[in-house]
C-alpha cells in the first residue's frame, strides 16, 4: 500500500508542478535576497560618501579660510606698509584665531614665482610641524601664514563637536597632520591606510573601506579622499560608524529565505498527500459528471427535436395561408377578366412551385426571396390594375444573405391586404436595408373592415425568426406610414 502511494505521489503531475513552484519560489526568494543586499550596499555607500564628503568639505573650508585671510592681507597691504602695521594685523588675527602662529613677509622663491594662488605645504620650524600658507604679493615677496598643528587641532575639535557626523584625519607622506587624538599628530599612518592611499592614487578615484577604528574601537566605514597640493599628496579620511546595516539586511534576507523554504516544504508535503485523496474524489466526480452530461445531451437532443418539429409545423402553415389568400384574389379576378385570371393562375402556379421547393428549408437567399416577391407583386398588379407602386433599393452585396422563406412576400401581402387601394390613393411600397434590417414601408391607409384577416401570418413570421436569431422584428406606424423591419441573417 505504501509503495502504491509513493509511486502515485511521485508520478503525479501535480507533485511535479508543486516541486517546480517550490524551486521557482526558492530561486526567486534567493534572487530578491541578493538584490536587497546589493541595494543595501549601494545605499550604505551613498550615505557614507555623502556624510564623508560633507565632513571633509568642512575641513577643506577651514584650510581655505587661511588662504582667504592671506588674500585679505594682500588687498589691505601696500608696498609702503610698515612692519608695525603688519605686526598689528598679525596680532589681531592671532587674537581672533589662536591657531595662527605667525604671519610674515619673505622673499619669493623660484618655485612660486609664477603662481598667483595660495600655496599649501608642511613647514618645519624649531623641530615642530606647521601648516604653511603662502601667497605672492609682488614679484619679490610673498606673505606666509603659519598654522600650529595643535592649535588647528583645538580649533577643528570645537567645530567637529558642533557640526560633524564623522571624525576626519589629514595625512601627508604617511604622517598625520591632524587626528582627533592629538597624540597621533605627527605619528605614522597605519599600513592598511597607506595601502589604501596607494590604491586611491593608482585608481584616481575615492575609496570606501571597512576597518576597525583604534580611536573609537568600533568598526567604521573609512572614506579616502586624495588631494594634490603643490605636488604633495594630502590624504583626507572621514570615518563613519559602521551600523552593520548590510549585515543586518543580509541576516534578515537569509532568515526570510529559510522561513520561505520551510513553509514551502511543509506546503509541498501536505499538498502532495492531499493529491492522492483528491485524485480518487476527482475520478468519482468525473464519472458522475459524465453521467449527468449524457443525460443533458439526451435532453438537449430531445429539445432540438421538439424545436425542429415546431419549426416544421410553423412552415407547414404557410402554404395553406398563402393559397387561401391567392385563391380569394383569383376568385375576384375571374369575375372581372377571364384572360387576366388565366395569367394569374399560371403565375400562381409558378409561385406555388417555389413555395413547394422551399418547403424543407429554414432560410433562403435574399435574392431568391426578392425574385419571388417581385413575381407576387406583378401578380397583384394584374388584380389591382397597376395601382401598386414599388421602390426597391437593395445593394447587390446583400443578395447572398439569408431570410426565412416567404417572409418578404408575407409583408408585401400584408401591405396589400390591409391598405385601401384606389386610383386616387395607390399603394406605395418601399423596400430597403437599414442597420442590418430589411425595411418594408407603405402608406398607411387602412381598410374600414378587416374581419376576414386573422393576423397569424405576422405571428408565424415572428416565431420563425425566434428560432433563427436573437434580433427582434419591429412593426409600427409613424407619421402616416406603416413600417415593418425584419432581420437580415448575416450568413454568407
Amino acid at each position: 500500500m505504501a509503495g502504491k502511494i509513493t509511486n502515485g505521489l511521485f508520478t503525479s503531475v501535480y507533485f511535479r508542478v508543486s516541486l517546480l513552484i517550490l524551486v521557482t519560489f526558492f530561486v526567486a526568494t534567493w534572487y530578491v535576497n541578493i538584490q536587497v543586499e546589493k541595494e543595501a550596499v549601494q545605499r550604505t555607500n551613498a550615505m557614507v560618501e555623502n556624510v564623508a564628503v560633507n565632513n571633509i568639505h568642512v575641513v577643506t573650508n577651514m584650510l581655505d579660510n587661511y588662504g582667504e585671510r592671506l588674500s585679505f592681507l594682500k588687498a589691505a597691504l601696500t608696498e609702503t606698509a610698515t612692519k608695525e602695521m603688519l605686526r598689528e594685523v598679525i596680532l589681531h588675527m592671532q587674537k581672533v584665531d589662536s591657531s595662527i602662529n605667525d604671519i610674515y613677509l619673505e622673499p619669493l622663491d623660484s618655485l612660486h614665482r609664477n603662481s598667483t594662488d595660495v600655496c599649501r605645504e608642511v613647514f618645519v620650524k624649531n623641530g615642530r610641524n606647521f601648516l604653511k600658507f603662502s601667497l605672492p604679493i609682488n614679484s619679490n615677496y610673498k606673505l606666509s601664514l603659519l598654522v600650529d598643528l595643535m592649535g588647528f587641532h583645538q580649533k577643528f575639535s570645537e567645530t567637529e563637536t558642533k557640526s560633524l557626523n564623522a571624525y576626519v584625519t589629514i595625512a601627508r607622506n604617511g604622517i598625520y597632520l591632524y587626528h582627533p587624538d592629538e597624540k597621533k599628530i605627527g605619528t605614522k599612518v597605519g599600513d592598511q591606510d597607506i595601502a589604501n592611499e596607494k590604491k586611491v592614487f593608482a585608481l584616481k578615484e575615492n575609496l570606501i573601506g571597512k576597518v576597525n577604528s583604534d580611536y573609537l574601537n568600533i568598526p567604521v566605514y573609512r572614506y579616502y579622499y586624495l588631494m594634490d597640493t603643490n605636488g604633495e599628496r594630502w590624504m583626507f579620511t572621514a570615518n563613519v560608524p559602521n551600523l552593520d546595516l548590510i549585515e543586518s539586511s543580509r541576516k534578515t534576507g537569509n532568515d526570510l529565505l529559510m522561513i520561505s523554504l520551510l513553509a514551502l516544504l511543509s506546503f509541498l508535503a501536505v499538498f502532495s498527500l492531499g493529491i492522492l485523496r483528491w485524485r480518487k474524489e476527482f475520478i468519482r466526480r468525473r464519472e458522475i459528471e459524465q453521467q449527468n452530461l449524457n443525460l443533458q445531451l439526451k435532453d438537449e437532443q430531445y429539445k432540438q427535436t421538439m424545436v425542429a418539429a415546431e419549426l416544421e409545423r410553423l412552415k407547414s402553415g404557410l402554404n395553406p395561408h398563402f393559397l387561401f389568400n391567392s385563391l380569394s384574389s383569383l376568385r375576384v379576378l375571374v369575375s372581372k377578366d377571364s384572360g387576366l385570371a388565366k395569367d394569374f393562375a399560371i403565375t400562381l402556379s409558378n409561385l406555388y412551385r417555389y413555395m413547394l421547393k422551399q418547403e424543407y428549408q429554414n432560410t433562403v437567399t435574399l435574392k431568391e426571396e426578392l425574385d419571388f416577391t417581385e413575381d407576387y407583386i406583378n401578380l397583384q398588379n394584374i388584380r389591382f390594375a397597376n395601382k401598386i407602386v414599388t421602390n426597391i433599393s437593395l445593394s447587390k452585396d446583400l443578395m447572398n444573405y439569408k431570410v426565412p422563406p416567404i417572409s418578404l412576400q408575407l409583408l408585401v401581402e400584408n401591405c396589400i391586404k390591409h391598405t385601401k387601394i384606389s386610383d386616387a390613393e395607390p399603394l406605395r411600397i418601399r423596400i430597403f436595408e437599414e442597420n442590418d434590417l430589411l425595411v418594408i414601408t407603405n402608406n398607411y391607409n387602412p381598410r374600414e373592415s378587416e374581419t376576414e384577416y386573422s393576423g397569424k401570418g405576422i405571428e408565424n413570421l415572428i416565431k420563425r425568426y425566434s428560432f433563427l436569431t436573437q434580433t427582434n422584428c419591429h412593426f409600427e406606424v409613424i407619421n402616416g406610414c406603416y413600417i415593418a423591419k425584419i432581420p437580415i441573417l448575416l450568413i454568407s
